[in-house]
């Protein structure tokens, strides 16, 4: 309403402060260049915003891109992911590795899948439990040191199951049981952060406080995978070894990070009825466990990047609605600039001036309008571009290709706008538009 009333006043003042005389010559008379700044304001302003939306709706859409297609740090081909929970399904802590155990067992029968294995959280489809932690004979740490680090359980077979590259020492194998010494499988970032360049196989760590430092030993180091926070120091301790804490809070969280939530599935070449198949197996093992179905990691990615792809779609339809609004506008004015000129028009023309020549002297006035408005946004889609900065992937605020882009398309809209009313005003019989005058 306000809009409506706005731009309803404003063409009405403008209409009251007319010529009389102007309005007897006729409507065809021309006038000054001064009257319709307004207009031409409006084209300018819409130009620069249509830049600053289509520049961010590029890089919004270029950044989605790159994070559905980053090195997650595993192979997501052939690779499903399974929801469970054995806490709700009434489970207790000394029944849960043989209920994992004859799980991967049921599930490796099914034709097609090689490999199976659970984890607490699948990457990407679940949070990770960070705490400071705390490296054996290394000196007490300083108030700004950063000791966080993410952890999580597994099985067996986790890392060959999605992929995982070991960059030293060994996976977490069956031999890693209750009877054993706890061990754990860290990251690169966690080697490199805690460790520098020192060798960490056969070092020990523990959650803080300083007596649990010598709690886990680690006997190998996997290549970085994506957990959903980027590349962040991590370590993966086996399911069926526990230690005890003397915090109620810590054993408390101990107990609890045993009811491991996502099975992982390797089935190359995806076999189909994949998803009944595990179903099927599922409910022979335990009819009453709790399951939430079986996703693709393909379909896990797009699941979590689906505010990003919200938000590009948004503004891509935000940047399509500004150029329409835009090459609108600007094909207004044009055409209410040739209405004006209609008799100037006829004399050049009459004067020996072409058709061309007409074209070619109502685009220059169109593009003139666009230049501006374009020198405008360049600084206002960059601004934009710093904003959602925090959005962005892989992608720079100032990407000088998404610019580009922008504002090629741009001009490809203005000049259809324009060549329309341009190739109109080639069209005008001289002899009438001097009548008219």
């Amino acid at each position: 309403m306000i809009t409506g009333v706005i731009f309803s006043v404003a063409p009405a003042w403008m209409t009251s402060h007319a010529e009389p005389i102007d309005a007897l010559r006729g409507v065809r008379r021309s006038v000054g260049r001064n009257r319709h700044w307004a207009q031409k304001t409006l084209v300018i302003g819409q130009t620069a915003v249509s830049l600053a939306l289509l520049s961010s709706a590029a890089m919004l859409g270029q950044s989605l891109r790159n994070l559905e297609h980053q090195n997650f740090g595993f192979d997501t081909s052939g690779r499903y992911v399974v929801s469970i929970d054995p806490k709700d399904s009434g489970y207790k802590p000394e029944q849960l590795a043989p209920l994992f155990h004859e799980i991967e067992d049921r599930l490796r029968t099914i034709p097609g899948v090689r490999m199976v294995s659970a984890i607490l959280e699948a990457p990407l489809n679940g949070w990770v439990w960070p705490h400071d932690i705390l490296i054996e004979g290394k000196s007490e740490p300083g108030m700004r040191d950063d000791l966080s680090s993410g952890w999580t359980r597994v099985t067996p077979g986790f890392f060959e199951t999605l992929g995982v590259k070991m960059v030293m020492g060994r996976p977490i194998t069956e031999e890693d049981n209750a009877d054993t010494q706890p061990v754990a499988v860290i990251n690169e970032t966690f080697a490199k952060r805690f460790f520098g360049k020192k060798n960490p196989i056969g070092q020990h760590f523990g959650p803080a406080p300083g007596k649990n430092a010598r709690m886990y030993e680690i006997v190998g180091v996997a290549s970085d995978v994506n957990f959903g926070d980027g590349r962040e120091p991590m370590y993966f301790l086996p399911e069926v070894q526990s230690t005890q804490f003397d915090d109620p809070e810590a054993e408390e969280r101990e107990v609890w990070s045993h009811y491991l939530y996502n099975l992982v599935i390797w089935a190359p070449g995806n076999p189909p009825g994949l998803g009944a198949y595990v179903k099927g197996a599922l409910a022979n093992v335990d009819p009453d466990l709790v399951t939430n179905g079986v996703q693709s990691y393909l379909e896990v990615i797009h699941a979590d990047f689906a505010q990003q792809n919200m938000i590009a779609s948004l503004t891509s339809l935000f940047g399509a609605l500004g150029l329409v609004l835009a090459a609108v506008g600007l094909y207004g004015v044009t055409a209410y600039g040739v209405e004006q000129r209609t008799s100037e028009i006829g004399v050049r023309m009459a004067l020996g001036a072409d058709r061309s020549s007409v074209v070619a002297m109502v685009v220059r006035g169109a593009f003139g309008h666009v230049g501006i408005g374009l020198a405008l946004g360049i600084p206002a889609a960059i601004g934009a571009g710093h904003l959602i900065s925090s959005q962005l992937f892989g992608v720079w605020p100032w990407d000088p290709l998404m610019l580009s882009g922008a504002a090629l398309l741009l001009l490809i809209a203005a000049l259809i706008a324009a060549v329309i009313p341009a190739r109109r005003a080639a069209t005008v019989d001289p002899l009438q538009a001097l009548r008219a005058e």
